[in-house]
């Protein structure tokens, strides 16, 4: 589930709120990125939740046999379409889903407008319309439910803005969560059974890269703030974009102080971010200014790489 550019895009969260702040400690810092990955796995099941909710919601509130003297096969379909999935059921039985669902980050039982908004939205889709025609096997629940999800994360815009209200770093981590979804899915389809994605690759190796990135970049930031202010005179740091300039700090950071990450690593990856979080110009801008950098650096033998580092 974490990547190591969702690693940098957190750090480099933390690391520009505390841009003028000079006081608040590395260590806090820190630990304060670390909750933020953290916090994904309970971000994922708050997502993974919505389908066993959604189910509920139905079997509670929208049973056709409460408002309907006759009810007909489509309205009894409809309502089984939902309450008896039996991928939902699998998923709810789940310990880590079940403990979640007893106490939920985010309860989606609180959040019964948007539910039905969703809910009329999936009754709109063309896999809705297909389950209704299936016989509703464990196959047809599965692969329905395999584009709710989708649904909701692509093209669902009352759960994004839910999602953006309730979780500050939806943005980027609603792809992560789709993917681990995915993940999930196709364990099931193999195994029949719900196997959550593990939250790391490496947690020692990553959260260290939290530590490293961090540390470093506040102990030499004032050495690699007058190295940016020599490359770029036209520039003073008030007037620079002040996302651009956190990210040429930590590129910079990479490139000088953690040896063991490739430069085009580093490049690369502030590069990308630059194009996610600034404006249009920037990412040519940093990579104009990094390149810059780089070049003396490497003249005056001030890049040390080593292991994995020496690639590219």
């Amino acid at each position: 589930m974490i990547n190591r550019r969702l690693i940098r895009i957190k750090t480099f969260q933390s690391l520009f709120v505390e841009l003028e702040n000079n006081e608040t400690p590395t260590a806090q810092i820190q630990k304060s990125v670390k909750k933020s990955i953290w916090d994904m796995e309970q971000n994922l099941l708050a997502v993974l939740s919505f389908g066993p909710e959604l189910a509920h919601f139905i079997l509670t509130d929208h049973n056709p046999t409460d408002y309907k003297f006759n009810t007909s096969k489509e309205d009894s379909k409809n309502f089984k379409i939902f309450t008896e999935n039996s991928f939902f059921k699998t998923l709810s039985d789940n310990d880590t889903v079940s403990n979640y669902l007893s106490k939920p980050k985010l309860s989606w039982s609180k959040e019964k407008e948007t539910l039905f908004i969703i809910y009329k939205e999936i009754k709109k889709s063309e896999e809705y319309n297909h389950i209704l025609q299936s016989d509703l096997t464990s196959n047809d629940f599965f692969l329905f439910s395999k584009f709710i999800y989708k649904h909701l994360i692509f093209n669902s815009v009352e759960f994004e803005q839910l999602m953006e209200e309730k979780n500050i770093y939806w943005y980027d981590e609603k792809i992560p969560i789709l993917k681990n979804i995915e993940r999930l899915c196709d364990d099931y389809e193999k195994h029949q059974k719900i196997i959550l994605p593990n939250l790391f690759k490496n947690e020692r190796e990553d959260l260290k890269m939290v530590d490293d990135l961090v540390s470093s970049y506040i102990e030499n930031k004032i050495e690699i703030e007058e190295s940016v202010s020599k490359y770029t005179p036209d520039w003073d740091n008030d007037r620079m974009n002040k996302i651009d300039y956190t990210l040429i700090l930590m590129a910079l950071t990479e490139f000088r102080y953690m040896p063991h990450i490739p430069v085009k690593v580093s490049l690369n990856e502030y590069i990308e971010i630059a194009k996610m979080y600034s404006t249009s110009k920037s990412s040519k801008f940093i990579n104009g200014t990094l390149d810059k950098i780089l070049h003396d650096w490497k003249k005056q033998n001030l890049i040390h790489k080593k292991g994995r580092g020496l690639v590219g």
